[in-house]
């Protein structure tokens, strides 16, 4: 069982890992800047973290769908692999934002700020990647 999700869903490279750091560290500033202006705290700290969350398995399935599609031999399957795969992921985020919408078990604005945790990450990735090969160099 184990070793079919381990060929189903392989280990991330240090990209993906890399831009986990730097959601995680979105996340905590969003946590400490926002959670004293805000009346629920409870709400706004678990849309953050869900929205985290999602952002985290949105930068894996992005990065998977990607060299999955890359692999494919046929340009338009590929193009169709890609589409699907940004359909998915944003389909998932509406989903989260209206179930905490109508439950209230979360804030959905949060949960689209953690989500957007990805934005500040694909862009400070090669940053991180150069700090941390500094700091393995030494």
């Amino acid at each position: 069982m184990m070793n079919r999700i381990k060929d189903r869903f392989p280990a991330p490279p240090a990209m993906v890992m890399e831009m986990w750091i730097v959601i995680m560290i979105w996340v905590c500033l969003c946590e400490l800047i926002g959670v004293w202006f805000v009346q629920g705290r409870w709400a706004y700290t678990t849309g953050l973290i869900l929205g985290a969350v999602l952002s985290c398995a949105g930068a894996y399935h992005m990065w998977y769908m990607l060299d999955k599609s890359l692999g494919t031999a046929d340009e338009k399957k590929a193009a169709r692999m890609v589409g699907s795969g940004y359909a998915i992921r944003y389909a998932l985020l509406i989903a989260l934002v209206l179930i905490l919408y109508f439950t209230g078990f979360g804030s959905p604005f949060t949960a689209f700020l953690g989500y957007i945790g990805m934005k500040p990450a694909a862009y400070l990735q090669p940053s991180i990647h150069r700090l941390i090969c500094s700091i393995k160099r030494r």
